[in-house]
């Protein structure tokens, strides 16, 4: 499998997933276990609501983006998530929904504590089929560093 390590990422490069459908029963599956909110989880309460029908949580929306960008090919060589910041649930996600991940590079700097690393700045938003944001935010994380050559990466499970 390909990676794409903290050298490889360019700042203002972007990245956009493939469609993601919202299904009714995948919004009340994952607010049942999570988010039991009637407006999440009971259609016939959520049309009495201001939402006016069933919406998505937001913490569901952030799995989401998380599934969407492990999906990235290459793979990003993330270490951890440092920090999310400006998180902003903007147009409710709805069933039916087409769902679009979308990530672009801010910043980027060499870490400090761990010279085999770089920590990178992304700004993130979940777009429906409207082009409609439906979430923003921003990641701060830990990317590692190409390997030097006849280095065994966590990837091939050595270190």
């Amino acid at each position: 499998m390909s990676t794409e390590y903290y050298e490889d990422i360019k700042l203002h490069q972007k990245y956009r997933s493939r469609e993601y459908r919202l299904t009714e029963k995948e919004i009340i599956d994952y607010a049942q276990k999570w988010d039991p909110q009637p407006f999440h989880i009971d259609p016939e309460f959520a049309k009495n609501t201001k939402f006016g029908g069933l919406v998505a949580s937001g913490s569901h929306l952030l799995a989401i983006c998380l599934k969407m960008e492990g999906e990235k090919r290459p793979r990003r060589a993330w270490i951890a998530a440092m920090g999310l910041d400006k998180i902003g649930f903007l147009t409710p996600a709805r069933p039916g929904d087409i769902l679009v991940f979308e990530n672009e590079l801010i910043s980027k700097r060499e870490s400090k504590s761990d010279s085999n690393a770089g920590i990178v700045h992304f700004a993130a938003k979940l777009l429906n089929q409207l082009d409609e944001p439906v979430l923003t935010y921003e990641v701060t994380a830990l990317v590692e560093k190409r390997p030097a050559k006849g280095i065994h990466t966590s990837e091939s499970g050595a270190r």
